[in-house]
This record gives structure tokens, C-alpha cells and sequence, in this order.
């Protein structure tokens, strides 16, 4: 059997290189291995294209930052950037990854699509188009996702009965949720408006 000096791992394979960290091994195969591991280069090529990605999306905040304090400093819409490249590293990797339960991935996208959208509605100026379209739109597509997911998996559909619970007590929470965002919204306004309102010193 092969050994690896670098990991200090015997290796059952007839390959050259250690499947781990790529370094040559030392000994003779078994005559009855198979190759089993996966090319170690595939590994490393996968984490310098997600830190090239990650580096690039730093980079491409910090310059939107930067061109909007100085082009428009009274909107930030840098925000909105952030906020995006937030939610596509932190749900997009998740959703991608291999293995796991589909019907809990569909209430990752479901749960952060939403509070993107209220972010960004918010972000904004508050118009309410998060909470009374974007969010019950992301609720049903779940709930529909999570049912052709049973359809095509009869036989772990107890898997997703959670899931699907989930999904159904966030959409009769909607109407809480929705009167809750709007009163805030309205308090907000009514603190502008006072705030706006001129005062006239000694007038009655």
C-alpha cells in the first residue's frame, strides 16, 4: 500500500500523487486497487475561482461605494448592492451544495429571498411592494416547489411535511407582518413630517 509522508495516511490507490494534498506517495500499490479518490486539482481550482469571486465582489463594493458618495450622496443605493452580494454568498452556495434536503434549500431561498426584498424595499424609501407582493409570491412558488418535490419523491415525502409547515405558518404570519411594516412605515412619516414642520417662535 501507498504512503503519504505529508498526511500520514496509507492510500489505497494506484494513482501517484496523494488525493489530499497532491503530494507524491511513496510504496507500491496493491494489485487489487481501484482508483477511487477524485483528482485532487479539482478542489484547489474550485477554491481559487470562489476566492477570485469573493475578492472581486469586495473590490466591486468598495468602488460602488465610493462612485455613489460622490456622484449621489443623497441616495445610497450602495446599499442595495451590499445587500445583494450578501444574499448571493450566503444562499447561493447553500443551494448549489450537493446533498441535503431539496425541501430545505427551497425554505433557505424562500426565507432570504424575502428579507432581501423587504431590505431592499426598505432601503428605498418603503413603498410596501416587499411585504405585499415579493414576499407572498416567494411563499407560494416554496409552497408549490415543496409539493412537486413530494410528487417526484412519494416514497420520503414524510421529509418534507416539515418543511412544508414551515412555509405554511410564514404565509399566515403575512398579514401580522404586513401591518406591523406599515405601521413602521407610517410612524416614520409622521416623525418627517414633524420633524419638517417649521416653528415660529412666540407665534400663537
Amino acid at each position: 500500500m501507498k504512503h503519504c509522508r505529508a498526511c500520514d495516511v496509507d492510500v489505497a490507490t494506484p494513482a501517484v500523487l496523494c488525493p489530499l494534498c497532491g503530494t507524491p506517495l511513496a510504496g507500491l500499490a496493491d494489485a487489487d486497487c481501484a482508483a477511487v479518490y477524485p483528482p485532487a486539482g479539482s478542489r484547489k481550482e474550485y477554491n481559487f475561482v470562489k476566492r477570485l469571486l469573493l475578492l472581486l465582489s469586495v473590490v466591486g463594493a468598495a468602488v460602488c461605494i465610493v462612485v455613489n458618495l460622490l456622484v449621489m450622496p443623497s441616495f445610497w443605493w450602495w446599499t442595495i448592492v451590499v445587500t445583494a452580494l450578501v444574499y448571493a454568498w450566503a444562499v447561493v452556495p447553500h443551494a448549489m451544495r450537493r446533498g441535503g434536503n431539496a425541501a430545505g434549500k427551497v425554505l433557505m431561498q424562500v426565507v432570504a429571498g424575502s428579507a432581501l426584498a423587504v431590505l431592499v424595499d426598505f432601503e428605498t424609501g418603503y413603498r410596501g411592494w416587499g411585504v405585499s407582493f415579493v414576499v407572498p409570491a416567494f411563499i407560494c412558488a416554496g409552497i408549490v416547489a415543496v409539493v412537486v418535490l413530494v410528487m417526484c419523491n412519494r416514497t420520503n415525502w414524510a421529509g418534507y411535511v416539515l418543511y412544508q409547515a414551515v412555509l405554511a405558518v410564514f404565509g399566515l404570519a403575512m398579514p401580522v407582518l404586513y401591518r406591523a411594516a406599515h405601521g413602521l412605515a407610517h410612524l416614520g412619516d409622521r416623525q418627517a413630517c414633524r420633524s419638517a414642520t417649521p416653528t415660529h417662535p412666540g407665534g400663537g
